[in-house]
């Protein structure tokens, strides 16, 4: 069945123009009619190949949502460190096409409502902690995972901030914030309590 779904170009096309929809107008005003007139096929194709509008949405987001993963997995390299690390996240972040980042977010907002989403947003997180890991190890830290979450929380809130307002030295920022925050994982215990008291002091 897998085979025979890849040689179907009007089901492909109308995964892609889910994809291209959601990302313009949300799942909520994702229609039928607006994909099938996307990917240039009759209405009644969406009803030939899928049950629902939320099987098409669910089907093509979690397809989408693989790729992605796929597609910031850091290279594998001989030369990785934490600078190379930020570098390669904030190109991955920052060069997506607005429409597709969109529709990203859409996978991520609507996974804790649609049981079909959340695995593919889950292994969406687990890819960007992996990168993170990646430059955690490679600055000698051993905080692993449990310190890749800032970094991927780093680079969702700059991809928001981008849609919101986009400026041309976002990817430098972003680079910049991943940069500085590898560098503050591998202070030595007493230079870490001793920022920490420093930016503590007056909250009292």
């Amino acid at each position: 069945m897998a085979r025979n779904r890849r040689k179907q170009p009007r089901r492909d096309a109308l995964l892609a123009a889910a994809v291209e929809v959601v990302g313009e107008r949300g799942v909520a005003g994702t229609t039928h009619r607006a994909v099938t007139e996307r990917a240039e096929v009759p209405l009644a194709t969406a009803s030939y190949y899928f049950s629902s509008i939320d099987e098409l949405i669910a089907e093509a987001l979690t397809a989408f949502v693989k790729q992605r993963a796929e597609e910031i997995g850091l290279p594998h390299r001989d030369d990785v460190s934490p600078s190379t690390v930020a570098e390669w996240y904030a190109e991955q972040v920052m060069g997506l096409e607005k429409s597709k980042r969109l529709a990203f977010y859409e996978v991520l907002l609507n996974a804790a409502r649609t049981p079909e989403l959340a695995e593919a947003a889950r292994n969406a997180m687990a890819s960007y902690q992996d990168w993170a890991v990646a430059g955690l190890d490679a600055a000698g830290t051993p905080r692993g995972v449990g310190a890749a979450r800032a970094f991927v929380a780093l680079g969702l809130g700059f991809g928001l901030l981008h849609l919101v307002e986009e400026r041309e030295s976002d990817t430098e920022e972003l680079f910049t914030a991943l940069r500085d925050l590898f560098i503050g994982s591998v202070l030595e215990p007493d230079e870490h309590a001793a920022w920490t008291e420093r930016l503590t002091q007056g909250r009292d």
